[in-house]
């Protein structure tokens, strides 16, 4: 079953009868519904769970009342196999053919052939472009990102050329994809500033997430609604339901540094995560523990990798998180993103 696959498997991407195979079975949706029940069934028991779950929380058995909703969440991905399927074949198009479009556009401004100088920036949605166009605060298009920035920096000095690797949800498996089958590290600084989607503590895992908008419209809202209502309990009730457990964050980490200069990369730059403000702090029990360890072991790779290092948890802070933070206090504003890049060009002395 998909949820007890190991996280490296989890964003492989998907493909037909193979990926369906790994979720349900061998013999397919056939097999599973034979297994399993009908969808019918199945949704009729994750209704009574969750329907359970909050007569167990208004009774003050809270305890018992995630146990119910932990059991439910267990079942999303089960819940209608081919929906599920046809919902993360969609959801992962989108986002592959977002990141593709961003590295294209990325490609058209910088310089043909041989460079001079090159980058290679690995990110998540931090990395890409949001906001209405015109808006005076955020990072719009491409060249009002840290990638543009970048690029217009290096291209001061001649030619040179940026490769932005971003995919929004990405993680630290994406990374070490794109590393291994998109990168041109040869002769390129490499930025690496990914972890807000690894370190953060979910409600949901992301197949559960995606497989909540293949249910009925009133199940659906009992399962959110009891997530949000309940979400201090459940945080606290397990602090490393995570994209992706600490220890192999870390690992991964490692192995990027290892595989961007196996590649011929001149050096390699890791980024720290950054913190959200403590407005987010009020249902997320430690939620600054559960960032900076994430960032302790960016600390820990980064040193003993000898790799560079901006904290750019600190100078967000620092420079005020209003002037560098979008206003949904997650994502770098224009300010933010040129702060990225001047602290990048500094590191490489151009």
């Amino acid at each position: 079953m998909l949820l007890n696959l190991a996280p490296e498997r989890r964003e492989i991407a998907i493909q037909g009868s193979a990926w369906m195979r790994t979720l349900f079975g061998c013999r397919g949706f056939s097999g599973f519904n034979a297994m399993f029940g009908s969808s019918e069934k199945r949704l009729v028991e994750i209704e009574a769970l969750i329907d359970r779950a909050g007569v167990l929380a208004r009774k003050g058995e809270i305890k018992e009342a995630i146990a119910c909703f932990k059991d439910a969440r267990s079942k999303l991905v089960h819940a209608d196999p081919p929906k599920v399927v046809a919902a993360i074949e969609d959801e992962h198009t989108k986002l592959d053919q977002e990141s593709a479009d961003f590295e294209q556009h990325a490609r058209m401004h910088s310089s043909e052939g041989e460079t001079l100088r090159k980058a290679v920036i690995v990110s998540d949605s931090l990395g890409l472009p949001r906001g209405v166009p015109g808006s005076k605060i955020e990072a719009t298009n491409f060249e009002m990102t840290a990638s543009g920035k970048i690029l217009e920096s290096m291209l001061e000095s001649g030619s040179a050329s940026v490769q932005p690797l971003c995919r929004r949800y990405g993680t630290t498996e994406f990374m070490l994809k794109a590393l291994r089958s998109r990168a041109d590290c040869r002769n390129a600084d490499v930025l690496i500033h990914i972890g807000l989607n690894d370190c953060v503590v979910r409600m949901f895992m992301e197949e559960q997430r995606l497989a909540l908008s293949t249910l009925t419209v009133e199940i659906r809202q009992k399962i959110v609604q009891f997530a949000q209502v309940y979400r201090t309990p459940l945080v606290e009730s397990d602090f490393d339901h995570t994209y992706t457990p600490l220890t192999v964050y870390e690992k991964r980490l490692e192995e990027a540094a290892k595989l961007a200069r196996s590649n011929g990369a001149r050096s390699v730059t890791f980024v720290t995560i950054i913190q959200p403000p403590t407005k987010f702090a009020a249902k997320t029990p430690h939620m600054s523990w559960s960032f900076n360890r994430f960032n302790m072991a960016v600390y820990d790779v980064a040193k003993r990798e000898r790799c560079n290092l901006i904290d750019m948890d600190r100078i967000c802070w620092e420079q005020g998180t209003q002037k560098t933070l979008s206003p949904d206090g997650m994502h770098l504003s224009a300010a933010g993103h040129a702060l990225m890049a001047e602290n990048f060009m500094a590191l490489l002395k151009i």
